[in-house]
C-alpha cells in the first residue's frame, strides 16, 4: 500500500498537468463545431479538395462534420494521439525510473516480493488513468451537450469506453517496455518515437483497401465514425486489443521477476 501511495503522489502531478492540457485541446476544438456548422457547405467544399489520403490521415471524414457528436470523432484524432503519448509515458517509466533514479536496491531490499511492487505500481498508474479518463469524459460530455439538442449518450459512452481501453493498450506496451530495456535514460523521446510510429501506421491503415493494417496499431481498434453509425464496437479489435493487453501484462511479469535490476 505504501508503494501505491506513493507512485499516485509521484505523478498526481504530471496527470494533473496531462488533463488540463488535454481536456483544453478538446473543449477548444469542439467551440469551432457551430463555426463550422454554419459554413458547413463551404467547409465541406475545402476538404472535398484536399487529396483522399489527407482526409483519411487526419479524419477529415466530411459527413462526420454535421453533427456534434461526429465532430467529436474528428476531434478524438487529437486528443486521443495525446492520451496515448501520457499513458505510454507512464507506462514505461513506471519501472525503469527505478534503475534511472538509482532507488531499485533500496526498494528491492525491503520486505515485498516484486510482483508486489509490480501490482502496486500498476494499480496506481491504473487509478490514474481511470480518474483522468472520467473527469475528461465528464468535461467533453458537457461540452458537446451544450452545443448540440440531440441524443447521443449511447454513442458518447461506447466512445469513452474506446479511448480509455485504447490508452489501456497503449499503456500496457508502455509497461513491457519499461521491463525489457535497461537504464532508459529519457522515457519522453521513447513513448513519443513509439506512439507517432503507431499513428503512422494508423494513417497507412486508413489508406488501405483492406482492414490487416488496422490490427498493427491500437488507434484503428475503435473507429468514431463506426461507433456513432452503428451504435457498437468492433468485435475483432476488441478481441485483438485484450490479447495485447494480457500478452504486454504477462510478459512483463515474467520479465520482471528474472532481470537483473542494476540500481548503480
Amino acid at each position: 500500500m505504501n508503494i501505491y501511495r506513493q507512485e499516485l503522489g509521484a505523478n498526481l502531478k504530471s496527470t494533473l498537468i496531462w488533463l488540463i492540457s488535454v481536456s483544453a485541446v478538446g473543449m477548444m476544438l469542439m467551440y469551432f463545431f457551430p463555426m463550422i456548422k454554419s459554413d458547413l457547405s463551404d467547409f465541406m467544399k475545402l476538404i472535398q479538395q484536399m487529396p483522399q489520403a489527407v482526409q483519411s490521415a487526419f479524419g477529415l471524414q466530411v459527413e462526420s462534420f454535421s453533427t456534434a457528436i461526429g465532430y467529436y470523432s474528428f476531434v478524438l484524432t487529437y486528443t486521443a494521439l495525446l492520451l496515448a503519448i501520457f499513458v505510454m509515458n507512464m507506462g514505461v517509466g513506471i519501472l525503469s525510473k527505478e534503475e534511472r533514479d538509482r532507488t531499485a536496491d533500496f526498494l528491492m531490499t525491503k520486505p515485498v516480493s516484486r510482483m508486489k511492487i509490480m501490482v502496486s505500481k500498476l494499480l496506481a498508474s491504473l487509478t490514474l488513468i481511470l480518474v483522468m479518463n472520467i473527469v475528461y469524459t465528464v468535461l467533453m460530455y458537457i461540452t458537446i451537450n451544450s452545443l448540440s439538442e440531440e441524443t447521443f449518450t449511447s454513442k458518447f459512452i461506447l466512445i469513452a469506453f474506446s479511448l480509455f481501453f485504447m490508452q489501456l493498450i497503449f499503456f500496457s506496451i508502455g509497461f513491457i517496455i519499461s521491463t525489457i530495456l535497461r537504464k532508459i535514460k529519457s522515457v519522453l523521446p521513447i513513448s513519443v518515437g513509439l506512439v507517432f510510429f503507431f499513428f503512422a501506421i494508423s494513417a497507412f491503415a486508413v489508406r488501405s483497401t483492406t482492414d490487416k493494417l488496422r490490427f498493427l496499431t491500437p488507434f484503428q481498434y475503435f473507429k468514431g465514425d463506426y461507433i456513432i453509425k452503428n451504435n457498437s464496437l468492433e468485435g475483432p479489435y476488441i478481441f485483438a486489443g485484450i490479447v495485447i493487453l494480457l500478452l504486454c501484462l504477462a510478459g512483463s511479469y515474467i520479465i520482471f521477476k528474472r532481470k537483473n535490476i542494476h540500481a548503480i
